[in-house]
């Protein structure tokens, strides 16, 4: 369907009854929803949540899709599939925020300002809050800059957040995710290396945390250590080297010559110890924050990375 307008709003919805309202009416509330349309895909849902929807269906902006569960990263290939390739921009969304006004006015502001024809990404930071929506903090901000080489190891760009061109979509829609770690990650990784990236570093989503959350954030250093300690123990530490060799392999063609051959080190380094021993001397990957920095170079030293055999991580 053709929608006729600047940006489709991309939502997977799933049993999501109890804030969905809040998270539809804070698009209408937007200063620059006359630019939007959107599409919702229902990934299966058994609660209220397509009665919901079907409220919405009424309205000329929405179009909602009713489809059985295909989990959280085959329902967004499913959406950018099927969105309209006549726009020019997309935005994810999740289903349990509160978008602020201005946020797709600031997107616009700045994506209309990035180099014709090639990738484009605008993400900022979020206003992370409790379930009553008590303000907790804020996302992590990206003090070092937004670069490929931090994406290759650090997602700082909250997929809630993201507004993305039609060139960055098209190729989603041709290479899909692969074995992407999250959605919003693998679009990190397309904007900075093969684009630009467009980074508000005030805040344009309240994202709520609470029980349901499919990807949360951890705030604080005692929860960041948690979260951490428990994604390694459970042998996942390997899966961003996956989504790095992936990468890799679809777009290193497209990839700037320093890109490419960063990223051949670091691959190259997951053979051995003496080989990850030269790659850390000299590698350009970076995280935001010191403390982390440290705990990936220790990691991917004992070998934290390194890739056994495949795992299904999605699409």
């Amino acid at each position: 369907m053709e929608t006729g307008k600047r940006v489709q709003i991309l939502l997977s919805t799933y049993n999501g009854e109890k804030y969905l309202r809040e998270q539809l009416d804070s698009y209408l509330a937007m200063e620059d929803f006359d630019q939007c349309a959107v599409l919702i895909r229902d990934d299966g849902s058994t609660d209220h949540t397509c009665e919901i929807l079907s409220e919405y269906a009424e309205r000329e902006k929405f179009q909602i899709v009713y489809g059985e569960n295909l989990g959280w990263i085959g329902s967004y290939q499913w959406l950018i599939q099927h969105s309209d390739p006549m726009c020019r921009y997309f935005a994810f969304s999740d289903q349990d925020d509160i978008w602020l006004p201005d946020k797709m006015k600031k997107a616009l502001a700045l994506l209309d300002n990035c180099p014709p024809g090639q990738m484009a990404l605008f993400a900022s930071r979020s206003c992370v809050t409790d379930e009553n929506l008590k303000p907790l903090g804020e996302s992590i901000a990206p003090v070092r800059g937004v670069s490929y080489y931090n994406a290759m190891v650090q997602n700082v760009l909250p997929g809630h957040t993201q507004v993305f061109n039609c060139v960055l979509r098209d190729s989603i829609v041709q290479y899909g995710f692969a074995q992407a770690v999250g959605v919003d990650w693998w679009i990190y990784l397309l904007g900075s290396a093969l684009g630009t990236v467009a980074f508000e570093p005030s805040c344009t989503v309240l994202h709520r945390q609470h029980g349901n959350n499919t990807v949360g954030y951890q705030l604080g250093f005692w929860g960041s250590l948690r979260k951490k300690l428990r994604y390694i123990r459970q042998g996942k530490g390997n899966s961003i080297s996956f989504q790095i060799q992936s990468f890799y392999l679809f777009y290193y063609e497209q990839m700037p010559e320093e890109y490419r051959q960063e990223t051949e080190r670091y691959l190259e380094g997951l053979k051995s110890l003496p080989a990850r021993l030269r790659y850390l001397t000299s590698c350009r990957v970076y995280r935001q924050e010191w403390q982390d920095d440290w705990k990936f170079r220790l990691l991917y030293l004992l070998g934290k990375y390194n890739l056994p055999c495949p795992k299904e991580h999605g699409v």
